[in-house]
């Protein structure tokens, strides 16, 4: 183990260089593009692409609750090993170094979050800090409920003498469900996000067919101040229907 293992931070969600610059391109770009497709001004599209930085902080926010649906799953395999190492008869604090031992069989990249945690538990367990304080610290780093409610579990069942392999099992079981009742959620509504995915291209789709037919429908719209007013007005509309839709589609449990 390393002497010194920085813990992992939850609340906020560091974007590497290539990440942010990737992302980015990507964000100002697809601005750029619906800039051209609603006005057809360059220069109303560049000023458009500029909105692109303003998706940085839901990207990261996407990407901080990925982490803690992945950090939730870990931990629900860290419950499992823990337990089967308790009911061996083993005391908490050498249940735990099985524990680490076991997950990196699974999980042997040194940078995920749980083998951090793993390693850090461990760590403070050799410097005598109590298991109580060790989990509701990872608790309160993690804002994750299934976490939270481990940590409080743990500390009362130390308090009042409790069954401290039970404890753990039904935590593990009833993470284990959760995560199972998600998938099932997940499968039964992906059609649905793949008909939101469609449906949040059609608008777009419809300006450019109207326009390339030559009909001249959309002149008034595309050459007047008037116009571009409608226009902006349309395309505000439609990033409401996707922030909406998107919100919709995420069901948690």
């Amino acid at each position: 183990m390393n002497n010194k293992i920085m813990p992992p931070q939850y609340d906020y969600y560091e974007m590497k260089p290539e990440e942010l610059i990737i992302t980015l391109i990507l964000a100002m770009g697809a601005c750029f593009a619906v800039g051209l497709i609603f006005y057809e001004k360059l220069i109303m599209a560049a000023f458009l692409s500029l909105t692109g930085i303003l998706y940085i902080p839901f990207h990261k926010k996407e990407q901080l609750r990925k982490k803690k649906e992945v950090l939730t799953i870990q931990f629900k395999d860290t419950l499992y090993f823990l337990s089967v190492s308790l009911s061996a008869g083993k005391s908490i604090e050498t249940a735990i170094s099985d524990t680490y031992k076991a997950m990196l069989g699974i999980y042997p990249d040194k940078d995920c979050d749980i083998i951090k945690e793993l390693e850090i538990i461990n760590q403070k367990i050799l410097m005598n800090e109590s298991i109580e304080k060790i989990f509701y610290d990872f608790a309160q780093r993690s804002k994750i409920e299934d976490i939270k409610s481990f940590a409080d579990v743990i500390m009362i069942s130390k308090r009042a003498g409790g069954n401290l392999i039970e404890v753990i099992k039904n935590t593990s079981d009833t993470i284990r469900e959760k995560v199972e009742i998600q998938n099932e959620i997940e499968n039964l509504i992906a059609g649905k996000k793949f008909e939101q995915k469609v449906m949040s291209v059609v608008p777009f789709g419809l300006v450019l067919f109207l326009k390339s037919s030559g009909s001249g429908f959309l002149d008034p719209l595309m050459t007047t101040t008037f116009g571009h007013i409608i226009m902006t007005v349309a395309l505000i509309m439609i990033i409401f229907g996707l922030i909406i839709s998107q919100r919709i589609m995420r069901i948690e449990v």
